[in-house]
């Protein structure tokens, strides 16, 4: 436990790159230390500290042991899946193809854009009444993963998945979320560093993916392995630093042995490119990367210098979550610096609200049944609420269009309408050789079809929240096209939509003109 009474404190012990924890308090913060150059980091910095458990070895063997009782106990768990034990990578795999498979007229199975550095590909799936049709619903996407030890992050995902099918037609509420949304889930971010840590060998602390070497487009399957992940001799990349918005600077380390390593580059990595791809093309409207351990509820931003531009609205979602779970709503700067994570790029690039969920007051991967199961259905006085209730209010949240923008109108039947956003955002200063913030092109492109006379499309504002502090929403647009299915565009308009907002758009040429060849 290192002791860091003042912001500073923490700001300074963010820089060194050491394996921190997110638990921390009134004047800590934990980390784990992987041998005597982590000490000699924390010693030259001034930092004193506290060995709260000096062998993890044997923590993680009484935690096996506790899962070993409860596999003796039980054959089937509470859980809406059932499960006693924590998945590998291809038991998520095999499931969500199992899903998908049962259930075609409720959920879709996904495949993101980018193979992985050792050749893998990223599954999710798309839930939702009538998941087929390109409607205009708005979706909330729920991830877990991204940093590899921390298995109960990919376990919560996958149980609100089994969740929502199992109640899609008899639980009203959960019915009713999934005609008026979409709930996608990809419970497995980052698969290459997960398949290595949930492998129990002398990987299993493993933070970030298999970047063995910056520039290099694949990996070979074994590289990964054959590099010890001790402390300052970590390599990978930490993909939640790796996000454009505000990517550099504080809050990360541009050195690779660094458990924050940030990577060369924003986006430099294929698991951050398959997020952002993922929501760029679609309307996510709420979202919530899990991860372990801490009890938090982390919104943006991630760095102190002002609160995000819709803070009251902001904070207060993340509050109601927390009542569900008991867990801290905080802003993720108040934990320590960080930068480059997905939810402070979700939000300055598409307004779409973006929460950190940091499972468990315990381990990144403690016994099961208090890391999942417990935390997932609520326990204590939060018994029958927990997680899942916490990402309920967020579904609700999501479909909710007092939280978004709605557009109607009128369009041909059939027609497909698009609306896109094309921008600058920027990075933080990643110092170095960097001559201040690099500045980057996002580009947002969603598509609906037109099953009506009337159309109804869910779209975040397109007034965006400014990266500079104190400036508020920047005045941007959708620019909305109606197209025939071969693409050929018949009509465009700018329209502009603030949370909250309704607007009434008429695609008049494209009625004259869509039925004429």
């Amino acid at each position: 436990r290192v002791h860091a009474p003042a912001s500073a404190d923490r700001a300074q012990l963010a820089g060194l790159g050491l394996d921190l924890t997110p638990r921390a308090g009134a004047g800590f913060v934990d980390a784990l230390v992987h041998g005597p150059d982590d000490l000699a980091r924390l010693r030259a910095a001034g930092l004193r500290w506290t060995v709260l458990e000096s062998d993890l070895g044997e923590r993680q063997r009484r935690y096996r042991e506790l899962d070993q009782r409860l596999a003796a106990q039980t054959a089937v768990s509470p859980l809406p899946s059932g499960r006693i034990a924590y998945r590998t990578l291809g038991d998520y795999e095999r499931e969500l193809r199992e899903l998908a498979a049962r259930y075609p007229e409720l959920v879709r199975l996904v495949r993101l854009d980018h193979q992985t550095l050792e050749g893998r590909w990223v599954y999710g799936v798309e839930i939702a009444h009538g998941v087929q049709m390109p409607d205009g619903r708005p979706v909330f996407l729920l991830m877990g993963l991204h940093h590899a030890r921390e298995w109960p992050s990919g376990e919560h995902a996958m149980e609100f998945a089994y969740d929502l099918v199992r109640h899609a037609y008899t639980d009203p509420r959960i019915a009713r979320l999934l005609r008026e949304g979409r709930a996608l889930i990809v419970p497995v971010v980052n698969p290459d560093g997960f398949e290595k840590s949930r492998a129990a060998g002398a990987l299993e602390w493993k933070r970030k993916n298999c970047r063995q070497w910056d520039g290099v487009v694949e990996h070979p399957v074994a590289e990964c392995a054959t590099y010890a992940d001790n402390g300052l001799t970590s390599r990978g990349v930490d993909v939640n630093r790796n996000y454009g918005g505000f990517w550099g600077g504080r809050g990360s380390s541009d050195q690779w042995w660094a458990q924050d390593y940030r990577g060369q580059a924003p986006f430099s990595e294929p698991e951050t490119r398959n997020v952002r791809d993922l929501v760029a093309s679609r309307q996510v409207t709420v979202l919530i990367s899990n991860h372990t351990y801490g009890n938090l509820v982390l919104r943006s931003p991630g760095v102190a210098g002002g609160n995000a531009p819709e803070e009251s609205l902001y904070q207060a979602l993340g509050d109601r979550m927390a009542t569900q779970n008991g867990y801290t709503s905080q802003a993720a700067y108040q934990l320590y610096p960080t930068n480059g994570t997905v939810e402070d790029w979700a939000y300055y690039a598409t307004g779409a609200l973006g929460y950190t969920f940091e499972i468990n007051p315990k381990d990144f991967h403690p016994d099961f049944g208090s890391a999942v199961i417990d935390e997932y259905l609520g326990h204590g006085v939060y018994a029958g609420k927990g997680n899942r209730e916490a990402y309920l209010v967020a579904f609700e949240t999501a479909v909710d269009p007092g939280y978004h923008g709605v557009v109607t109108g009128f369009a041909p039947v059939g027609a497909v309408l698009r609306a896109v956003k094309e921008f600058t955002m920027r990075t933080d200063d990643p110092g170095g050789s960097a001559s201040g913030p690099i500045a980057f092109r996002q580009r947002l492109e969603s598509a609906m079809t037109v099953t009506g006379p009337r159309f109804t499309w869910h779209l975040n504002p397109s007034l965006r929240p400014s990266q500079e502090p104190g400036v508020g929403l920047l005045p941007e647009s959708w620019t909305l096209s109606c197209t025939r299915p071969d693409g050929t565009v018949l009509e465009t308009q700018q329209v502009t939509v603030a949370r909250g907002q309704r607007v009434e758009v008429r695609f008049d040429r494209c009625l004259a003109r869509f039925a004429v060849r």
